[in-house]
């Protein structure tokens, strides 16, 4: 009922001029759902003239809207073809094929190690084979006398404070390692009792989490009901707790989980593929630094896949751990600089950011606070940017089959589906939206919406949201 509402609203405006639209967005705003929340919204042309807007300087929460600041000052920085190096290294030395000393894999902050998402990315069983086949062939070491060790150190690597309990240990608030592998995250395998309400049984991981426990409180939902499922865990522990439910109606159902230490895990799963290739080592793995003044030996070195492509999933399937990483990039490592280094590019384009505060780079904190006319000015300066293509590629368009959630549907089957393009985000209470869109007269605008503490359910603001884009496509 109260997305039939919000079409008839705009209907009933006028809309071939820009009163039309300033009398729908009154409309809009005043409507069920929304009339008690905190709307900005901002919509201008390519020459920085305002089309349309509502509180366009209201400071707000923007959720994951907030990445496209990350993967525009990345793209910025260091270009789309921008590569990240892994390299495994021995110290000491190596006497009728014994190293008498530590392999060491030094991470380098690359998304796409071992990466399930970023197309041509190698598999991490592939990745580990080179690797093993460098340390027996190259290096000519058939043992170890020392160990596997994860040198992360690049990075500062640990999850952002303001970040929920409900979140960490789930895999959208995985740990942003600079030996990240396998995206940072596992699948944990659960079988759905026959009834509703009946306990859910864990299975297995993929991949094998060492030490690995579960405390399962999980209980099955009705079929149809999807992924309600949550994994309590601190990081770094082995220990969690799983709570929620998971549908009925299958044999075994994953749900996916932040690995509780990457770097450790690296180690340990290159340390097993070593073993098998009958290289052993004395020691045990784990995570450090070499000695100072040590000298390395490189062994072999993994390309990562080009920053283009990183973005590409960030923005598309709205995946928080890539824009953590491209912040320590942007920082040095470290991602309080890499905030001020987003906030320095976003000055130099034009933008406000004198009340900007970036709790984290991926929207997942409730601290972030933006206005939606920063957004528009940026995307305003990006269009202009010779890493633009790439960077419009990589924004959702309606029915975008690379696209998860909700926004891959808005606008779909309606003349949006070849004119907009847009990033996402959402939070319990927020639903946030920025973009381009051409118009049906050829002009390109550009647009952000940010809705806090909204009461309607998120499928009609997202109707709500389409009805509008229609009505500028149609207006101008």
């Amino acid at each position: 009922m109260k997305t039939l509402v919000f079409s008839a609203l705009l209907l009933a405006a006028p809309c071939a001029h820009s009163a039309g639209i300033d009398a729908a967005i009154k409309r809009l705003a005043a409507a069920p759902g929304v009339a008690n929340a905190s709307w900005g919204l901002s919509v201008k042309d390519l020459a920085g003239r305002t089309v349309a807007q509502r509180n366009p300087r209201l400071n707000l929460t923007p959720a994951s809207i907030l990445k496209v600041f990350v993967t525009a000052a990345a793209l910025d920085k260091f270009g789309p073809e921008k590569t990240f190096k892994t390299g495994l290294y021995h110290d000491g030395e190596v006497v009728n094929g014994t190293l008498r000393g530590n392999i060491y894999i030094k991470g380098g902050g690359d998304p796409s190690l071992g990466s399930q998402f970023i197309k041509d990315a190698k598999p991490l069983d592939q990745v580990f084979s080179e690797w093993v086949a460098a340390v027996d062939q190259s290096a000519g070491i058939r043992s170890i006398n020392g160990a596997v060790v994860a040198d992360e150190s690049a990075f500062e690597s640990w999850q952002p404070g303001s970040w929920a309990w409900e979140d960490i240990g789930n895999y959208y608030a995985a740990r942003p390692s600079a030996l990240t592998v396998n995206d940072g995250l596992y699948k944990l395998y659960l079988r759905p009792a026959d009834a509703v309400g009946g306990p859910a049984v864990e299975l297995r991981t993929e991949p094998v989490v060492e030490d690995l426990e579960f405390e399962n409180y999980m209980l099955t939902g009705p079929k149809g009901s999807g992924d309600n499922g949550y994994i309590y865990a601190f990081p770094g522990q082995t220990k969690a707790v799983l709570r929620g439910t998971i549908p009925q109606g299958s044999p075994e159902f994953a749900i996916k989980g932040a690995l509780p230490d990457p770097a450790l895990f690296t180690a340990k799963s290159f340390y097993y593929q070593l073993t098998r290739a009958r290289i052993l080592a004395n020691q045990k793995p784990y995570k450090g630094v070499p000695l100072p003044g040590a000298k390395l030996t490189l062994i072999a070195e993994t390309e990562s896949r080009p920053l283009k492509d990183a973005v590409r999933v960030t923005n598309k399937r709205s995946f928080n751990l890539y824009s953590e990483l491209l912040l320590r990039h942007l920082g040095g490592g470290k991602p309080d600089a890499g905030a001020n280094a987003v906030k320095n590019f976003l000055a130099a384009a034009g933008a406000d950011v004198s009340e900007l505060k970036l709790a984290d780079a991926c929207g997942l904190s409730w601290r972030n606070m933006t206005k939606a006319e920063t957004f528009t000015d940026l995307l305003r300066y990006v269009h202009g940017r010779k890493y633009f293509p790439e960077f419009y590629e990589s924004l959702v368009y309606p029915g975008d089959p690379d696209a998860t959630g909700h926004v891959r549907n808005l606008g779909k089957g309606t003349p949006l589906e070849q004119n907009l393009r847009l990033k996402s985000g959402s939070l319990n209470g927020v639903r946030s939206y920025t973009g381009y869109l051409k118009t049906k007269k050829g002009k390109t605008l550009v647009f952000t919406s940010i809705i806090n503490n909204y009461s309607m359910p998120g499928a009609a603001a997202d109707k709500m949201h389409e009805e509008l884009f229609l009505a500028l496509y149609n207006s101008y």
